[in-house]
């Protein structure tokens, strides 16, 4: 499941970028809307930092926040960048069939 898991994760993060191209997303956010425990999640974030497909922010051995690379990027191809993602801004991964 882990490389699944960092596959989920990076198109997460493509999406976020998409509508967020100056935010990071919450690791427990992250992990919320991909259906995972907090703590699985760590080692995908790790993973994909250490391939330099996004950029982490860690405190001590956890991963606090993680946006997407001009690496992850490149992995993921064409993304298109939306705005006006308004308040409840997750509900949009649902309605355009992320999940």
């Amino acid at each position: 499941m882990s490389e699944e898991l960092e596959k989920r994760a990076l198109k997460l993060l493509a999406k976020n970028f998409e509508y967020n191209q100056a935010l990071h997303m919450e690791a427990p956010q992250m992990a919320k809307l991909l259906g995972v425990k907090n703590k699985e999640i760590q080692p995908a974030l790790k993973a994909l930092g250490e391939k330099e497909w996004a950029n982490l922010y860690s405190e001590g051995d956890t991963v606090k926040l993680a946006k997407i690379s001009w690496k992850g990027l490149n992995e993921i191809g064409e993304v298109n960048l939306k705005f006006g993602m308004g308040k409840n801004a997750y509900d949009n991964y649902c309605a355009e069939g992320y999940r």
